[in-house]
Parts: C-alpha cells; structure tokens; sequence
C-alpha cells in the first residue's frame, strides 16, 4: 500500500507541475498620462514571480481599481516563454486634479466651500487638498498632504486648519445647552507603515487650540484649551472589484492620548469596522459600525454625532461617547458613461452619552441615493432621508462634491 500511495503521489505533483501556470516577470501598462511609469510598476512587483492564474490577474484589477485613480481597465496575459509570461494592462486615467465645488445640506443647515484636491500629486498617487468650507455659524480653511506607506517605504502626512465659530451645542433632543464663539487652530504630522498586504499602522503627533469666546456663564464651563496630541493606529483593508462596485473590508483601532499645557492629561480610543459584499451583481450589502469614548475630555473637544456611523442625531449634538450600526443594501440601478446612479435603504442604531452624562439610545431607518462619477476620482453627490423612530423625526442629508 505504501509503494502505491508514493506512486500516486509522485503522479500528482508531477502533473501539477505539468500544469502550473507560468510565473509573472513583466508588465506593460499603456494608456499612463499624469501617473509616472514607476509609481504604477511600483505597485505591481508584489505580483512578480506570481502565476499568471484568473485569480492573481482579478487581483492585479482589484489593485488598479483600488487606487480610485483609472477607469477602463483591460488586463490579459502574453506568454514569452514557457514558465514566464507578460501581463499587458490598458487603461484610462480618471481626472484626478481639480477645483472641487462643496454643497451641502443637513437638517436644514447649509453650508458650501471649494477645495482644490489632487489624488496624484505629482504623478506619485500622494493625496492633496487644500480649500475651505462656510456655513451660517462657521468659516474655516485647511490643507492636507499624504503619502501613502509603499512596500518597506515610510508613509507620512501633515495637516493644518483654522476656523472660526460660533458654536451652539444641542442634547439628542434637540435642546440647546451651549452657545459661544470660538477660534482654533490644528497641526498634525503622522508617519505610517505598511504590514503584509492589508495591514497598516501610523503614528501621529500634533498641537491645538480652541480659544473660547463667549458669556461669563459660558466661560466657567467652557473654557479655552491648548493641547498636544499623540495617536497611535492599526488598520486592515481589503477590496474587491465586481465590475460594478468597489467593496470594501476595513477595520481599523486608534487609541491617543492629550496633554495640556497644565500636564492635564484626558486619553480614549476609537473603533470602526466597514463591510460591503456583494451579493448579486448590482446588489450589495452595506454595514459600517463605529464607536469612540474620550476619558475625561474638554466640551470643546467633543465629537459629532456622525463619527459614529449614523445619521440619527442632531447635526449640532457633540459627545464624549458614543456607538453606533449601520446596516443596509444598495443597489446599482443605473450605470451610464458618466458614473454609476445607486439606491440605498439603511437601518441604524445609536446609544450615545447626552449632557446630562445619562446613556441615551436611539434607531432609524431610511434610504438615499449616490452618484459615482466614472471619469473621475471624487464622490459626485448623495441624498439621504433616515426617520429617527425613538425621537419620531426625520433626519435629511444632502452634499454635492463630497460628504461633510
């Protein structure tokens, strides 16, 4: 028995070298315009020495797609000689430099801004922003610069802002508690690196200000705030590419860390998890979960409701604490040349800590709409409608060039 199982053995593994696949040792990517010749090859080499199978050609796509940076994607591969092969790529590059037009809409508060973003900079795939955003209570301006972690290479990202605002703060009903004035100011420099394929984790440091401007009543509870801060995150993303949607898989911890100029010190963590699957191919499922709690922090440092996934609260509630769940379906009802139309309905579910540091829980559901644009690198426009069903309200949203 044992000279007949070796023999069969033996048989196997040589078949299956009869009929291995040949390996990867080029590629040609033609249809490059803006995005160096380099940058692209850089991000093909982990497929070097790889088999040249329908899978590892679906993921090459996956990466290209992934980018957000090229459309009309067409992969094949080219033997050159028996274990070796060619994989030629032709694509079409998507704009990727623009001014960008900021409209937005929520729970009747509008606001509107321009930005001039590059989600190329300099042929390198390094992201780019810079621009400002104004509303009824608030005007502010900032700029942004990352260059992703690229195989053992260090990644890293600088951040500025400023604003200035007249800030009113509402309970999860919707009642006023706070109202003052403030300016600020922000820096950050953050330093990441790239673990395996899906794995990513950045450090990050920073200084900012909030200086108060508001009654006496307000100053004694509100008070004006300088503070260093200090991140540290750990991610996982993966994506995947139907010829219809994008999906994604991410998850992602960050844990900091703030000192003020008195050695006060308030700390806390963050979590958020998305998962888009498809299950047909214009059907999708969509869940995304977030939660966050800050030890001890200053009311001017508090977080927005919509940090938790949701839509459910007030635009003008802030918290310390909060969870929140999204589960939804979207549906790609109509793709044209110029992008992608989709149709969204969604259940969520909240419980966040109100003023008066009492749990408060709250659940919806709704549905919306969003554009993708095909030609280019940006989101186009969303609607959403959520009906909150433990307040008994509805919760509108609307934005044209990007979310705020």
């Amino acid at each position: 028995m044992k000279k007949s199982f070796s023999a069969v053995a033996l048989f196997a593994i040589f078949a299956g070298f009869l009929n291995a696949e040949p390996k990867i040792t080029k590629f040609e990517i033609q249809g490059l315009k803006r995005t160096k010749e380099f940058a692209a090859q850089r991000d093909l080499k982990k497929f070097i020495g790889k088999e040249a199978s329908a899978e590892t050609l679906h993921r090459i796509e996956n990466s290209l797609q992934a980018d957000n940076l090229f459309t009309n994607i067409s992969i094949e591969c080219e033997p050159i000689t028996e274990n070796e092969s060619r994989v030629k790529i032709s694509l079409e590059e998507k704009m990727s430099i623009l001014p960008l037009p900021i409209v937005a809409v929520n729970d009747g508060i509008f606001s509107a801004g321009a930005f001039l973003i590059d989600s190329n900079a300099m042929g390198l795939k390094d992201f780019f922003m810079l621009g400002g955003i104004f509303s009824r209570d608030n005007i502010s301006g900032m700029t942004f610069f990352s260059r992703p972690p690229k195989g053992s290479s260090l990644g890293f990202s600088i951040y500025t802002g400023i604003s200035k605002s007249d800030t009113e703060l509402v309970t999860t009903k919707d009642d006023s508690v706070y109202d003052f004035g403030s300016l600020s100011f922000r820096g950050s420099l953050g330093v990441s690196k790239k673990f395996f394929d899906c794995f990513s984790a950045e450090l990050s440091t920073g200084f900012g200000i909030i200086k108060v401007d508001g009654s006496d009543e307000i100053k004694g509870e509100i008070e004006s705030e300088k503070v260093w801060e200090s991140s540290a995150a750990i991610d996982f993303k993966s994506a995947d590419w139907n010829g219809v949607f994008m999906s994604e898989k991410f998850a992602a911890v960050k844990a900091f860390v703030d000192v003020t100029p008195c050695r006060d010190v308030f700390n806390g963590f963050e979590l958020k998890i998305k998962i888009q699957q498809p299950i047909l191919d214009k059907l999708r499922i969509v869940q995304s979960a977030s939660c966050f709690y800050e030890f001890d922090a200053p009311i001017v440092f508090y977080t927005g409701g919509r940090s938790a996934s949701v839509s459910l609260f007030p635009t003008e509630f802030s918290s310390d604490s909060m969870a929140g769940l999204s589960l939804g379906l979207e549906y790609a009802a109509l793709k044209t040349k110029i992008g992608l139309f989709s149709v969204y309905a969604v259940y969520q579910t909240a419980r966040a800590k109100d003023f008066d540091r009492t749990w408060v829980f709250n659940q919806g559901a709704g549905g919306g709409m969003k554009m993708y644009l095909s030609k280019v690198a940006f989101p186009a426009c969303s609607v959403e409608v959520i009906y909150n069903i433990t307040e008994k309200e509805f919760r509108t949203g609307f934005s044209i060039g990007m979310s705020m």
